[in-house]
């Protein structure tokens, strides 16, 4: 695969995705048909609906749209479960399931597919029209898709800008060391998990916990769905990604592989000091949506250079270890995705020249993170059904697979009926994070540190765990474990000095940086 540095590959994805639509739409319109924030929403059945939320997160009131189909419909008194769906670049609330008048073919695959396998036909592009799909066999799957934009009067720069389905990098908010707007930072990650997720579960028809729920995404929002997903393992069963950008910061990433060694840190505690970040326009005075979108992922995410480090703490390529969990020898997180081969097939992928080369273009990007993404997958011993499809970056290449991808997503969950084979919770798990104070799998990690970097968490387990990295960290085992040291539940390990910065150049990422410690956890008394 061709390699770009990390500057220039950035470019060269923004130079790509500059060119694609993207309307901003004006605050009275901007979530045009949905029904205003309540406490009590009246859903729609059957069709394509659409409901407003505040948004903390966001600073403001944001709205996703959902469909409901016939067979879970409230009055039948049945539970389904629901595949949160995320749009990519240019999107909106309405981007993946469409409108009531002209549902999508994610709406048209739940009870509908391509008269042919797309696997037998040598054509599969010419099968990509739901209108002229046959009857299935109907999905009991609640859909819901977020708006992944800025919102007017909230948080970010201005509103319908991008949020790259991140919680947007401090630094450059308000308060921040280099302050770019003067607001929070918009926190589209939080927004999904903290506040999307627990509305649906206490006014859908759904069951509560991750049995009940996948993730998926389109383009960036299958960047979207393995970043929230790895980031949050123990909140979906199953995730998913249609030409999804694995690798945003597009450079390569060090994966470990069988624990860690002890790694080289500073003998004695350094000052700490923030690289500088070259960002130059700010969203809001360059005047073109494409341009502000663009320069919106180095508010979101920050320079790839100074932070390169938050890059990679938000990237499904360094995340993917966190797919590391296994209970009774099973994976117990499903990823199953596909992209495309980056070549044309049909005569109207040149009726417009410059779509055509962002979609050729932007598929060639995707490609290459997905087979990155595939190798990192192999090199950590975890399992996910990838498929390389033809086409390039557009609907005609996609829609022929989206309902194997529903029924294979749907299989993976709880049914209404009781079917369905969801996996259980991990007995043993890995993962690593950027944040100072996360939770996963029942188990809660403070750490203490002044700088920006990876701890990795390997081969946890209700016996012990090793922890790498640097800093004071302190854990809390689950009570379901009974374990501990010295009687208490509450653990601290001091991995030692951190570095002057944040981890260089992805340093923290590779398995010789910082301290090695493996805890040993023993019953309570």
């Amino acid at each position: 695969m061709k390699r770009l540095t990390v500057a220039g590959a950035v470019v060269a994805a923004a130079l790509c995705l500059g060119v694609l639509p993207a309307a901003r739409a004006s605050a009275p319109s901007f979530f045009s048909g949905c029904a205003g924030p309540s406490d009590r929403p009246a859903l729609v059945v059957g069709r394509v609906g659409c409901q407003e939320l505040p948004s903390p997160a966001l600073g403001g009131t944001t709205a996703f749209s959902y469909y409901v189909p016939p067979a879970c419909s409230p009055a039948t008194g049945r539970r389904c479960p629901v595949l949160y769906l995320l749009h990519g670049w240019g999107g909106d609330y309405t981007s993946e399931l469409g409108t009531a008048d002209h549902p999508s073919a994610w709406v048209a695959g739940l009870s509908s597919g391509p008269t042919m396998d797309p696997h037998t036909v040598t054509d599969p592009w010419d099968y990509s029209d739901p209108s002229k799909w046959t009857p299935r066999a109907g999905l009991g799957l609640i859909l819901v898709a977020p708006d992944g934009r800025t919102v007017p009067g909230g948080y970010g720069p201005g509103p319908g800008i991008e949020g790259f389905w991140d919680d947007w990098n401090p630094r450059y908010a308000v308060g921040g060391d280099a302050p770019r707007y003067r607001t929070p930072p918009p926190r589209f990650a939080t927004d999904v998990v903290g506040e999307l997720i627990p509305y649906v579960d206490r006014h859908f028809p759904t069951g509560s916990g991750r049995q009940w729920r996948a993730l998926v995404g389109t383009s960036l929002g299958g960047y979207g769905s393995y970043e929230i997903g790895l980031l949050h393992p123990d909140l979906f069963s199953s995730l998913g990604s249609v030409s999804g950008i694995l690798n945003i910061l597009l450079a390569p990433a060090a994966q470990p592989v069988g624990g860690a060694p002890v790694g080289v840190q500073p003998p004695v505690p350094l000052g700490y000091h923030r690289v500088p970040g070259p960002i130059a326009a700010v969203p809001g005075q360059v005047g073109q949506q494409d341009a502000e979108n663009i320069n919106a992922a180095t508010l979101a995410l920050g320079d790839p250079v100074a932070d390169q480090d938050y890059y990679r703490g938000n990237t499904p390529l360094d995340l993917a270890i966190n797919a590391a969990a296994f209970g009774g020898g099973r994976q117990v997180t499903v990823l199953r995705g596909f992209s495309n081969d980056a070549v044309p097939r049909r005569p109207a992928d040149f009726s417009s020249p410059g779509g055509y080369l962002v979609a050729q273009g932007f598929e060639s990007l995707v490609l290459d993170a997905n087979v990155e993404f595939q190798a990192a997958l192999a090199q950590l011993g975890i399992h996910d059904h990838y498929e390389l499809h033809p086409g390039i970056h557009n609907d005609a290449y996609w829609n022929p697979w989206v309902r194997g991808q529903l029924e294979a997503q749907y299989a993976s969950l709880r049914h209404w009926d009781g079917g369905g084979s969801p996996p259980g919770a991990p007995d043993t798990f890995s993962y690593r994070s950027i944040s100072r104070s996360f939770a996963v799998w029942g188990w809660a990690f403070n750490v203490e540190r002044p700088n920006t970097e990876f701890l990795e968490i390997d081969r946890a387990r209700c016996s012990g765990l090793t922890l790498r990295g640097t800093g004071r960290v302190v854990f809390t085992v689950p009570t379901s474990c009974a374990t501990g040291v010295h009687g208490s539940r509450t653990v601290t390990v001091d991995l030692g000095p951190s570095m002057p910065t944040d981890a260089p150049a992805g340093a923290g990422a590779t398995p010789v940086y910082g301290r090695t410690v493996t805890v040993v956890l023993r019953p309570l008394r």
